[in-house]
This record gives structure tokens, sequence and C-alpha cells, in this order.
């Protein structure tokens, strides 16, 4: 068996510790690029959103470089997403790859019975040295978390632009291949202690943005066009809403995240709509209580949770008195004309800001 799975952020990390520590050999997918997506396309229902062309894309790839087996979550409610997985295969099938294909449904608080289920797809592998591979795969993956929140903050303060990327990319690539407990924790602190370092310019205007939307959007870079990156180059502070730690963590255990969101999206929406969309809301008014700078909302083209989401977060932005950008995203996306548009934020926010200092 030679398995495989979809790009999503540090999700390559995770389940490749997870799969190699129960001995089952693994073929990343390649690096999305604009390869991955022209393939996507090719083979998608044009109205797919753009995480599914990209996945297509990483499956066939993955194929191509002698996968035989994909992995893949399904899902349940209002999002088409639960639907990918079955569509993906069909399409696959019809291409003439000979492949297993394995869907599984978030745990949901089932974490036993989701390893259990797991590991019954692999012959002789037993649940608890999965319990024991997903345990390290989740301590990998809250550390390249951790070390992302810290690059969203300290590179909008380096000395020299692209360095700090270059120490980030460094260190995420010593946590992947780390061994054990012992070792990730030193490449953690290390990698913090680097970026750290060249993180010494001060302005008189600091901006902070938080970034809501849907969660595939959030977690790829590629998919939103290195958003964080660019903010970041431009001197503002980001904080993403969602990382991929944050899901998996509270879909495992059931923990009470969706209660916080609820408390924060009440008078504005009452009920899971699908998706992030829920997410998506409770955030905007969470960080805008939080006195942040600006939202700045990221979806893809024909999302309907996230396009619900945009009509309200556009009274919280009337409201809270703070400004909101939405961008969707699909294959036509061009980077020039985006780019223009962080910039024209950050003068609106710059204005903003230096008016209520008055």
């Amino acid at each position: 068996m030679k398995i495989t799975y979809p790009h999503m952020g540090s999700l390559n990390m995770i389940l490749k510790t997870m799969f190699e520590g129960i001995n089952i050999e693994v073929v990343e997918p390649p690096p999305v690029t604009n390869k991955t997506l022209s393939i996507g396309v090719k083979y998608s229902p044009e109205f797919a959103c753009l995480p599914y062309k990209i996945n297509l894309g990483n499956f066939i790839e993955a194929l191509e470089k002698g996968a035989d087996t994909i992995i893949m979550l399904g899902g349940v409610g209002p999002c088409r997403f639960g639907y990918y997985g079955q569509v993906q295969k069909e399409t696959l099938i019809d291409l003439g790859y000979d492949f297993k294909m394995i869907i599984l449904d978030p745990p949901h608080g089932r974490l036993i019975d989701f390893l259990k289920e797991l590991s019954g797809y692999f012959p002789g592998v037993y649940w608890k040295d999965a319990l024991k591979a997903f345990i390290f795969a989740v301590q990998k993956m809250i550390a390249a978390d951790n070390l992302e929140k810290h690059l969203l903050i300290l590179r909008a303060h380096e000395d020299k632009i692209g360095v700090t990327t270059k120490i980030y990319e460094k260190y995420v690539e010593g946590l992947k291949y780390a061994k054990n407990k012992k070792e990730l924790d030193y490449i953690y602190r290390e990698g913090v202690e680097k970026i750290k370092q060249n993180a010494n310019v001060k302005r008189d205007i600091q901006l902070k943005i938080a970034l809501v939307g849907e969660i595939y959007l959030m977690l790829e870079p590629f998919s939103n066009m290195d958003i964080c990156k660019s903010l970041n180059e431009l001197g503002i502070e980001v904080t993403k809403t969602d990382y991929l730690s944050d899901y998996l963590i509270n879909s495992a255990f059931k923990l009470p995240q969706k209660l916080e969101f609820k408390r924060y999206a009440h008078g504005y929406l009452e009920r899971d709509i699908g998706g992030h969309g829920l997410n998506t809301v409770a955030n905007t008014v969470k960080y805008a209580e939080k006195n942040y700078d600006g939202i700045i909302q990221i979806f893809p083209f024909t999302c309907t949770p996230e396009i619900v989401a945009e009509s309200i977060i556009a009274k919280i932005s009337n409201d809270k008195n703070i400004p909101v950008m939405s961008l969707s995203y699909d294959e036509k996306t061009g980077e020039a004309g985006y780019q223009t548009r962080l910039e024209a934020f950050k003068d609106l926010l710059e204005r903003q800001k230096i008016n209520a200092l008055k």
C-alpha cells in the first residue's frame, strides 16, 4: 500500500508522521503549483470550488508518482466538502486510475472509534499503535502552527524582506523530520528564537489584521496567493483565526469551541450555516472587540456559507466601526489586482488609525 492525501497547510506533515508511524508507505503529493491547479481545473466541474480543484490535482499528481490509496475526509452539513471524496473518486475512475479511496468522517468527539475505523483499513495495525502515531503527529502539528503564529507577527518587523520566510521554512522542514518529542521541542524553540532575532523594525503606526474565512483558503498559502506573507511584507501583523490544530483537536475531542462562536455571533447569526460561516461571523465580532485595525475575509468563489457570512460581516463592520474587506478566489484570480487591494486597504487602516489618535 502506498498512501497519499491532499495538501492543506501542515496536513502533509501530520499525515506523513502518522502513517509512517504505523509503517505505511507514504507518497507525498507534490507541492501545490499552477500545474496542480491546471490539472484539477481540467477534470473538475466548472462551478466546483477552488479547494476541490486543487485537491483533485493533488490526487492525480500523487497517483502518477505511484500512490495506490487515497485518504480523504468526508463530512456532513450544508457544505459541498462532504461530497468531495465521492465525486473525486468517480472522476479518477473515469480517468482510468486504479486505486483505493478511503473516506473518513471527522471524529466529532469519537477519537478512539475514529482510530479503530482507520486502523481497520490497514491489516496488522492496532488502534493503540495508531493512537501513539496520532499523538506525535498532533504534537508536530501544534508546534508547526505555533511557529507560524510567531511568524505572522514577527515577519511584519523583519529587517530584510524575505529572510524571515527562509528561516521559517528551514525550521518547518526540521519539524517535519523530527524523530521524537525532545527533538521536536528543540527545533521549535530554536526556530522561534531565530525568527525573533530578525524582527527589529518598529513603527509609529503598527497595524493588526485578523484573517477570517473558509478553512482551506486560510491554511493553504497557494490557494490564497500567500496573503499572510503579502500583508507581513506591508508591515502588517496578521492573526489567522483558524489553524489545523484547532480544527482537528476540537473535532477529535468535541471541545465546546462552537459555543464560543455562537456567543460571539449572537445577534448576527443564530445557527450553523455550514462550512466555516459561523466561525467567520463570530471571529469578525471577536477581533473587532479586541481592537484589531481591520478584518479580511477570504473564501473560494461560489462558497455559499461564506457568501452568507459576507453579507453579515458588512453589518458588523458598521456596528463595530472596523473596516472589513472580502476576497474570493478561483483559478482566474489575478495576483496583481489583489496586491493593489491589500495596499489600498492598508492605506485606509493607517488613515483611520491616525485620525483616531488625533
